[in-house]
């Protein structure tokens, strides 16, 4: 450290930061450019009616409930595993029946991301 003052070192410091953030905010505002807002195109949304929700909805929940079935399979195999390695040791017996546990209820997350979109597309057209 070149300075040994720490509060002479502490002013310049912040001095300087200050500078260097007051400084180009100056320069941005003291070119005057008018700032008109740009209004966006006349464009309707990548999604136009409740049917083309419902599709999208439907896609985004099946990948979802693909990943949770592959999870649910391989914790199912790790709990087997672990359950197998326990050697009547209760500790790891009772986790890995937790494990199992888990494997259940990604299960049944995946099964109710097949009846979601159901859900939604009833709620919908209800209106």
């Amino acid at each position: 450290m070149f300075i040994k003052n720490k509060k002479l070192a502490r002013i310049l410091s912040s001095v300087l930061g200050l500078i260097l953030v007051v400084i180009p905010i100056y320069l941005v505002f003291a070119q005057g450019v008018d700032i008109t807002p740009v209004s966006p195109p006349n464009q309707q949304g990548p999604i136009n009616s409740p049917e083309e929700f419902i599709s999208l909805l439907r896609q985004i929940l099946t990948w979802l409930a693909t990943i949770f079935w592959i999870a649910s399979i391989i914790f199912i195999f790790w709990a087997a595993l672990n359950y197998l390695l326990a050697r009547g040791d209760e500790e790891k017996a009772d986790k890995a029946k937790k494990m199992l546990q888990y494997a259940i209820i990604a299960i049944v997350i995946g099964l109710m991301a097949y009846a979601i979109p159901t859900f939604v597309e009833n709620f919908l057209r209800a209106r």
